[in-house]
Order: C-alpha cells, then sequence, then structure tokens
C-alpha cells in the first residue's frame, strides 16, 4: 500500500475514534440519570404528566445517541483491521516508489545522455588530437621538404655564381697564356701561376661550401677584403680597371648571412659586365643610408635590356633570389650601349650595428 493510502486509513480510524468518544458521553449521561431513584406522583397532577412527557423525550434521544453510537462503533470494529492489515503488510517497491517512477526513469535517460555526450566529446577530442599531429607532421615534412629544395636551390646559386666564375675566369686567363707562350715567357708564367693561385681558391671555396663554412669565412675576412680577392680573380688577364671603394663601417652594419649575399651579387655584376659587357672600367660603391646599406656595381660596358630573358642564364635571375632571400631590393639599369648599374639596398637594424 502505498504511503497516501495508509495516511488516509489512520486518519479515518483516528476520526472514527473521536466520533466514538463524543457519542459515549451523552448516552454515558443519560444512562447515569436513568438509573437513579424514580419518584412516584399521581397521574392525575398535570405537572407530574408534563415531567413524564419530557422523560418520554429523554429516552427517545438517548435512544437515537445509542444507534448513533452503535454505528460509529461498528465503523471503527471494521476500520480497525484495514488499519491493522495496512500497518502489518510489507510495502512492495513498485507501491513505494510508483509516484517517483516517471522522475527516476526521466533522471536515468539524462544520466545515459550525459554520459554519451561525454563519450563523444571524449572521442572528438582524441579525433582532433590525432588529426592535429597528422597535420603538424604533414607540416613538418612540407617543411622539411621545402628546406631542402632551398638547399639545392642555393648551393646551385653558390656554385653559378661562385664556383663556375672562378673556373672561367681561370680558363680566361689559360687562353691568354697561349698567346703570350712565345712572345713573353715571364708574363706566361707569371699567369699560369695566377691560374693555379685561381684554381687553388676554387677548392677551397667548394670544401667551404660543403663544411656550411662561407659566413664563418667571411666574418673572419671581412666584406672589403674579401670582395677585393674576388675583384682580382674575376680581372685577372683582363684589361679592366676595378674602381673599388668599401666603407668597414658600412659593410660592419651587415649580418655575416647579408654580407654573403652581397658579395655574391657583386661577384655575378662584375662577371656580367666582363664577359658579356667587355668593361673595361668599373666602379663598385658601398654607402650608408637611412637605416639601409646600399652596394652599387657600374660599368661602361655594352649594355643590354633588361627587359629581355637571356636564353640559358640564370645570373640576374640568381642575383634577385639572393637579394629576396635576405629582404633587399634590387634595381639593374642598363640600356644597349650603355652600360649596367646594379644597385642592392639591404635594410639593417640597430641590432646589426651592436
Amino acid at each position: 500500500m502505498s504511503p497516501l493510502a495508509r495516511f488516509v486509513a489512520t486518519a479515518l480510524f483516528v476520526v472514527l475514534v473521536a466520533l466514538v468518544a463524543v457519542l459515549a458521553v451523552p448516552v454515558w449521561r443519560e444512562a447515569r440519570l436513568g438509573s437513579g431513584p424514580a419518584t412516584r406522583t399521581a397521574p392525575s397532577d398535570p405537572a407530574r404528566v408534563d415531567a413524564h412527557s419530557g422523560k418520554a423525550g429523554a429516552n427517545a434521544r438517548a435512544l437515537s445517541l445509542r444507534v448513533a453510537l452503535a454505528l460509529a462503533g461498528t465503523c471503527l470494529v471494521l476500520a480497525v483491521p484495514l488499519l491493522l492489515n495496512a500497518a502489518l503488510r510489507p510495502a512492495r517497491v513498485g507501491d513505494s516508489h510508483r509516484p517517483f517512477e516517471g522522475a527516476k526513469s526521466e533522471l536515468s535517460t539524462l544520466a545515459r545522455l550525459a554520459e554519451s555526450s561525454v563519450a563523444q566529446g571524449e572521442e572528438l577530442s582524441r579525433e582532433r588530437d590525432v588529426r592535429r599531429r597528422a597535420e603538424e607532421d604533414a607540416r613538418l615534412k612540407q617543411q622539411l621538404l621545402t628546406q631542402s629544395l632551398d638547399e639545392k636551390i642555393r648551393l646551385g646559386r653558390d656554385l653559378h655564381d661562385g664556383i663556375i666564375q672562378s673556373l672561367y675566369a681561370a680558363g680566361l686567363t689559360l687562353e691568354s697564356v697561349r698567346a703570350l707562350l712565345k712572345e713573353n715567357p715571364d708574363e706566361a708564367e707569371r699567369r699560369l701561376e695566377q691560374t693555379r693561385a685561381s684554381l687553388n681558391s676554387a677548392i677551397r671555396d667548394v670544401r667551404a661550401y660543403i663544411a656550411g663554412l662561407t659566413p664563418d669565412s667571411l666574418r673572419r675576412t671581412g666584406f672589403a677584403r674579401a670582395l677585393s680577392h674576388l675583384m682580382s680573380e674575376l680581372r685577372a688577364g683582363r684589361e679592366a680597371q676595378i674602381d673599388l671603394q668599401i666603407d668597414d663601417e658600412t659593410a660592419a652594419l651587415l649580418t655575416p648571412e647579408q654580407s654573403l649575399e652581397v658579395l655574391q651579387i657583386a661577384r655575378e655584376a662584375v662577371s656580367n659586365a666582363l664577359r658579356h659587357g667587355q668593361a673595361t672600367k668599373i666602379a663598385i660603391r658601398m654607402h650608408q643610408g637611412d637605416r639601409e646599406v646600399c652596394l652599387l656595381v657600374q660599368d661602361d660596358g655594352s649594355g643590354f635590356d633588361p627587359a629581355r630573358n637571356r636564353e640559358g642564364g640564370h645570373g640576374l635571375a640568381n642575383m634577385r633570389a639572393r637579394a629576396e632571400l635576405i629582404g633587399a631590393s634590387l634595381r639593374i639599369i642598363s640600356q644597349p650601349a650603355q652600360g649596367t648599374r646594379v644597385l642592392t639596398t639591404v635594410p639593417v637594424t640597430l641590432s646589426n650595428a651592436s
């Protein structure tokens, strides 16, 4: 039986007990009064007649009270077994919890939904972690691939602008020696010695590129001295004047990487002036601007049209790539029969100067 039914049965029992008590009190009083000594009066006396009729009415009321008391007692007797049955019978789980079954079912459903949401959230988190790691791995592989390609491109530029130019200069010197073997053996011997020194220098450059020591070597040698050495190699065997004016304090503003790239740009510009422009005078200037360093290479060669790409040539593209690598700007100003000007502007910071 549910708690509500037990409460109602108990309340009914209490009410019946109270009703029996209320009805029993008048009946008990009437019975007490009626059991006293009777006063005998003559029926002819009017007062005695009225008393007799009053007594009859009282007896009728007492009879009604007795009947009501009997009915209330009967109800009370019938309610006692019902109350005892409700009190003694063990409560069933289904009866005691039936009013809360709906709430428990809803709570169970919400709990399952919460557990499912948590599981789905953890699964999504794991998937995001796996996807993030996969993306990081792919990004790292792409960076390594890009770095490898950049290294190959840089090595190609270094070989073209450095080793190949030195070898080309050595070849031109050897060609000039052939004509001097009979006319001027001493000069031929001098140029042969110069060619040998140039080839040895090219070998050292190859070793430096392999070991990756070029920036450190440049830092030890100094920009002006390294550029002067390169110009001597390129000018070997040619009747060309190279006017070189480099301010050491200005060159010191460049980082080793910037110095290396600017050095290679100058080498390519001078080599092009000698090989393709047939220049006889080349001026190289470096000066400091407003938070920038400018290198100018100007020649009096045959010039060319910068808008037209030369077939099989990589020099101009290499110079632009080197300038872009260090965040510099490169301007090539030239016209046929009017020489060429190559201006490289490199941004510098205060940290470079310190």
